[in-house]
């Protein structure tokens, strides 16, 4: 088997992403976890998921004029924007950027007495170097993060999904189980569907397909909730794929997997505002 790739059986498989199983209506996107943990820390805590406005250059000679806790601050946006332009620099250069990245951060970090800040610097560090590949680092970083920041809120849990992933991608089945343990508390929120979802696939790299599947069910019924968050429908519709339900399209407008409930009548009407003719 590749390594980090987990197959539960010939209709449910993933390496990161859902299958292209048939829909009723399109096909369900393939699903990257960095992306979908990337827009829950946006909306979280944008100041890390969000390019800064300005050029590196304007963003440093910012920097240089602030003190203390601003300067500080300051030295995390142009930390942050440094990791934003080596994704999408040359592989060198992309280097390059990171390595001053860490040097900004470690300059934010001396003297630094801001419990927040602190979380918020350690994570940069953590996210540049998981989205840089760096598998070994990062599982050291994610682990001491973890520890450290026992009460840093959403950074935490993703910080757990981190170590989840990274557990995947190792083969190391039960760490990823208690990794996306954490957030299985979290119900109704997009964490937890991702926790379940991501639960299944370790499951079924270990060769238990029967709780794989239980799980990967149980997420797509999460899709069903006519008040899911539009994140969780997304985990539920690669669930979906995984399955081969499929997707239809409700009378609302809404893509929700295909073994939902059927709307009734009533609810029908009273989404569309159609009536029958008498």
């Amino acid at each position: 088997m590749q390594r980090g790739c987990v197959i539960l059986s010939l209709v449910l498989g993933a390496c990161g992403g859902a299958s292209s199983g048939s829909t009723a209506v399109g096909e369900s996107a393939a699903f990257e976890p960095a992306a979908f943990l990337a827009e829950i820390g946006a909306d979280a805590a944008p100041p890390l998921f969000t390019r800064p406005t300005g050029s590196v250059e304007e963003l440093d000679a910012a920097r240089r004029q602030a003190r203390g806790a601003d300067r500080r601050t300051a030295s995390r946006d142009l930390a942050v924007a440094l990791m934003f332009d080596s994704w999408e620099a040359e592989l060198r250069e992309a280097r390059r950027l990171r390595r001053r990245a860490e040097r900004t951060l470690d300059a934010a970090a001396r003297g630094n007495r801001d419990a927040e800040l602190t979380a918020q610097l350690d994570f940069v560090r953590l996210w540049m170097s998981w989205r840089a590949g760096s598998e070994s680092r990062s599982t050291r970083l994610a682990t001491r993060f973890t520890t450290r920041h026992r009460a840093a809120g959403t950074l935490t849990t993703l910080a757990y999904m981190i170590r989840g992933e990274l557990a995947l991608v190792d083969e190391s089945y039960d760490d990823a189980s208690e990794a996306f343990r954490y957030a299985l508390g979290q119900l109704d929120t997009p964490l937890y569907a991702f926790a379940l979802y991501r639960t299944a696939h370790a499951h079924g790299g270990d060769g238990d397909r029967e709780q794989g599947l239980q799980a990967l069910g149980e997420v797509e019924r999460l899709g069903c909730d006519d008040d899911a968050h539009v994140l969780i429908r997304r985990v539920a519709a690669a669930a979906a794929g995984e399955l081969e339900t499929g997707l239809r399209r409700d009378p609302d407008g809404v893509l929700r997997p295909a073994s939902c409930p059927e709307p009734t009548e009533a609810e029908s009407e009273e989404e569309t505002g159609w009536r029958p003719a008498e």
